[in-house]
């Protein structure tokens, strides 16, 4: 329920910042994240699965990237997109330790796990507010773009 919270929250935010913008990217996006996230009401998240964790982000994505091809590609797209990757990772990683390998012992993945999917809760809500490209991921992908496009122009 935190996390839906703070997903509503920064919807709210959103709506509240952006009354006199032309630009309405950061609402629909924190609406997805907001509807994604709406699920945990009403699950038993004491009897969910890893697979099904990871199928949420995974459709969550999927959302993001439908919706990106509607509204222009900003800051906050990619920070969703990279830490709901990350935490997608991290679900199927479980799934496969616990429900495949039937490992229950605790181990260093495990606390990696805690730790980064917490963080990635987190970072997505925080970059609502924030709003600034604080881990240089636009600047890194636009150097990781430029550097493929002069690759590929000096090869053809």
């Amino acid at each position: 329920m935190g996390l839906f919270n703070g997903f509503l929250m920064a919807f709210l935010y959103s709506l509240v910042i952006s009354i006199n913008k032309p630009r309405k990217e950061a609402v629909w996006l924190s609406l997805v994240m907001t509807a994604s996230y709406s699920s945990s009401l009403f699950i038993d998240i004491q009897h969910i699965s890893y697979l099904q964790l990871f199928l949420f982000d995974i459709t969550t994505i999927f959302a993001i990237i439908i919706l990106r091809s509607f509204v222009i590609e900003n800051l906050i797209s990619i920070y969703l997109l990279l830490w709901l990757t990350i935490n997608s990772s991290l679900f199927l990683g479980m799934y496969i330790d616990v429900s495949v390998f039937n490992n229950y012992e605790p181990w260093c993945f495990w606390f990696f796990y805690s730790i980064i999917v917490n963080l990635a809760d987190f970072m997505m809500i925080a970059i609502f507010f924030i709003n600034k490209d604080f881990l240089a991921l636009a600047a890194i992908k636009i150097w990781f773009h430029n550097s493929i496009m002069k690759r590929n122009n000096s090869s053809g």
